[in-house]
C-alpha cells in the first residue's frame, strides 16, 4: 500500500512506536515492526482472547512510504480486520492537507 503524500520514514517509525510497535529490523530505508494484533475469535485459530501478532513493513518509496501489514503466523481466512488495521496505519502516517485559513 502506498502513502503519498506521507509523513517522513523517520517521522513513521516514531508513530509506529508511539502506537504501541516494537521495531524487529531498522534499515537505511526499511523497517519491520512488530505487536500483538486481533482477538477476533472469527478471524483467528487463536483460542479465546490470545492475539495473534501482526507485522508492519514501512519502507521510503519514490514518493512517499509504502507499507505492508501481515499476521505474524498462519490465518485460515480473514474478515477484513487486516486491511482496515492497514487502513488506519496509512492514516496515521499519510500528511493532511494543510488547513484553510480565510
Amino acid at each position: 500500500r502506498m502513502i503519498d503524500p506521507s509523513v517522513s520514514f523517520e517521522q513513521a517509525k516514531d508513530i509506529l512506536l508511539e502506537a504501541g510497535f516494537r521495531l524487529a529490523v531498522s534499515n537505511p530505508s526499511h523497517a519491520i515492526f512488530k505487536r500483538k494484533g486481533t482477538k477476533n475469535p472469527w478471524t483467528t485459530i487463536a483460542p479465546d482472547g490470545e492475539e495473534v501478532p501482526i507485522e508492519v513493513a514501512v519502507a521510503e518509496a519514490h514518493s512517499g512510504l509504502s507499507i505492508h501489514a501481515r499476521y505474524e503466523s498462519f490465518i485460515l481466512f480473514d474478515t477484513g480486520d487486516l486491511a482496515r488495521f492497514a487502513d488506519e496505519i496509512a492514516a496515521r502516517l499519510a500528511l493532511s492537507a494543510p488547513s484553510v485559513q480565510g
